[in-house]
């Protein structure tokens, strides 16, 4: 199992098409990937795409991949780390990608200087609580989401 940071310069279309023939399903909550979508993702500072690809002999496949960014608070410049999605390909859960996605991101966080890491799950993704909670995190806070959304101009 390899776990990537992709770089702009990377080949895109290559991952974009993995993307969106992997294996997903309701849990992941998924819209189809494009290369100029994830080309300007990539393009902000302070963001991070990983993807997680087996090594076994034979091909390459995605397992997973996983989207954060670095935001410094506005008081005192500090860093910290919020993670915004980990998504597992459905026939791939349990088998440690999700663990090897958030290593790589937490690694990354330390590399980078950020103070702490903040991420979020529903309450009813037992998958995703367990994999989190296996992480041995200092806290974990009971939280109420808000979503705003607008509609189409």
């Amino acid at each position: 199992m390899i776990v990537t940071v992709v770089q702009p310069e990377d080949d895109l279309a290559r991952l974009v098409g993995e993307i969106n023939s992997a294996s997903w399903d309701d849990a992941n909550d998924m819209d189809p990937y494009d290369v100029d979508s994830l080309a300007a993702y990539l393009a902000h500072q302070g963001t991070v795409f990983v993807a997680c690809h087996d090594d076994a002999e034979g091909g390459r496949r995605l397992l997973g991949m996983a989207s954060a960014r670095i935001e410094v608070k506005p008081y005192g410049g500090e860093r910290w780390f919020y993670v915004d999605e980990v998504d597992v390909c459905a026939d791939q859960r349990q088998r440690g990608a999700g663990s090897a996605l958030m290593n790589k991101l937490l690694e990354f966080a330390r590399e980078a200087g950020c103070k702490e890491v903040w991420l979020g799950t529903e309450r009813d993704n037992h998958a995703a609580n367990a994999l989190y909670l296996s992480l041995q995190p200092e806290d974990v806070a009971d939280v109420v989401g808000y979503t705003f959304t607008f509609p189409e101009p």
